[in-house]
């Protein structure tokens, strides 16, 4: 823990004193050493609610677009050419008392909605722009590789616009359990051998639509290998900077392969809706912890997040 000076508050920006700030896999990454683009002394951390200075609480939506450029004004701004995200590169994040935001990036909440479930926003928003831009086909076939966050977040939205049969692949058994407690129809743990080859055998694995919520390289290959002839890839995980696929066998099956990168303004208002009405919740699966016990989180999340779907450090 450090003290620093509060943020410096730029013309149009608002300052949020920070109640609970979500850990990301990014923010894993960046903790572990991983990330270029995350490195010491920066403040990690993007996924945050708190109050302004006249007591409304608000979400931000931490990816900062330039409104200007080409895809700004068509509708794509997480394509924007001069994006920025709170704890990345030169942004200060909101593992900290206080964050500056611009102002139109901040979104009131009601009282209703809890925090711990209101910081989801961002994360959220990921998977509600997977199924925007993939416009899956009613009554979809879905299987999803890796039961994190983003797997559990991606199931969720996927439940609300009628997939049907829904698979999660993932090596963690705890998680898995979880996965199958919020009803998904089936799991498979990745190192048993065995029943992935019985999966494959059995002719299940023919998927319409299959999300990689991981991002590693194996997990990249068996979203392919789930997917049925015709049938769409989405590649959300961002686990691996690189990665071998057999794309012989998938331009055999002339599997369309989609890339989804964050969530745009509008994709952020989406995921805040379902949060407000209560159809998605992950409050059984968060865990929070003090700020001053985030090493304690992040060791915990990246060695043995067990069940453990969310961590959150609380400020406040």
């Amino acid at each position: 823990m450090q003290e620093r000076p509060r943020p410096t508050v730029a013309p149009g920006e608002k300052e949020i004193q920070v109640e609970l700030s979500g850990i990301c896999g990014s923010d894993m990454s960046g903790f572990l050493g991983h990330s270029p683009r995350r490195k010491p002394p920066l403040t990690l951390g993007h996924e945050v609610v708190g109050r302004l200075s006249d007591g409304r609480r608000v979400v931000a939506n931490p990816l900062i677009s330039c409104g200007k450029c080409t895809r700004c004004l068509s509708g794509a701004q997480n394509l924007c050419e001069n994006w920025r995200l709170l704890g990345l590169d030169r942004t200060e994040g909101s593992f900290a008392e206080f964050v500056a935001v611009p102002e139109g990036q901040l979104y009131e909440v009601p009282d209703s909605l809890p925090s711990e479930r209101a910081v989801l926003a961002e994360p959220l928003a990921n998977a509600v722009h997977v199924f925007r831009i993939t416009a899956p086909l009613p009554f979809f076939r879905l299987a999803i590789v890796g039961a994190g966050t983003m797997g559990a977040l991606t199931y969720l939205v996927a439940r609300q616009i009628g997939a049907k049969d829904i698979l999660t692949v993932d090596v963690n058994p705890e998680r898995l359990s979880a996965l199958k407690k919020m009803g998904v129809a089936t799991t498979v743990n990745a190192a048993d051998s065995v029943a992935v080859r019985d999966l494959r055998a059995s002719g299940r694995a023919d998927f319409d639509v299959v999300v990689d919520a991981s991002g590693i390289a194996a997990a990249r290959q068996m979203a392919f290998d789930l997917c049925r002839p015709g049938g769409q890839v989405v590649l959300l995980g961002m686990g691996d900077q690189r990665s071998e696929v057999d794309f012989v066998t998938s331009i055999r099956k002339e599997h369309r392969v989609a890339m989804s990168f964050a969530y745009t303004p509008a994709d952020f208002q989406r995921a805040l809706a379902l949060l407000i009405s209560g159809d998605v919740d992950l409050a059984a699966w968060t865990e929070k912890l003090p700020l001053e016990q985030g090493q304690c989180a992040f060791e915990k999340m990246t060695r043995s997040p067990g069940a453990t779907l969310k961590m959150l450090l609380s400020v406040q």
